[in-house]
């Protein structure tokens, strides 16, 4: 029984390192310009994402000036969909999205302040 869990996990580390290659999840890794714009028509309203280490899927960094918790990938999609959440304290914040060539797709959730905000961003230094 021991030596099939090991085997499980060997090929599963196997196949995730394969996966996170596949996808060049080392591109995004960097400073990511959002655009917060409240709706389709108002002027951009820009901050920055940043995602500054990577550790298999969990990663770290800034989101909105404020360092995020619990950054996760799931990479079993075929794209680089992602997940983490903020706080300023009052509200707490909910971001997902997913990277497509050089842009990321994203979308915020706060339950306290009842709203959702769709975003989209670009690398900073391509």
């Amino acid at each position: 029984m021991i030596l099939i869990f090991l085997s499980f996990n060997i090929v599963y580390a196997q196949s995730e390192s394969t996966e996170i290659n596949d996808l060049g999840i080392d591109k995004i890794k960097g400073i990511w310009t959002i655009d917060l714009r409240p709706t389709p028509n108002a002027e951009s309203y820009l901050k920055e994402f940043s995602i500054e280490n990577i550790d298999g899927k969990s990663f770290s960094g800034k989101f909105y000036d404020t360092e995020f918790d619990n950054g996760q990938f799931n990479l079993n999609w075929g794209k680089i969909y992602f997940a983490f959440s903020t706080s300023d304290g009052n509200n707490s914040y909910f971001q997902s999205g997913y990277f497509e060539g050089d842009k990321v797709f994203g979308i915020s959730y706060s339950p306290e302040r009842k709203f959702t905000l769709p975003w989209t961003g670009e690398k900073k230094n391509k």
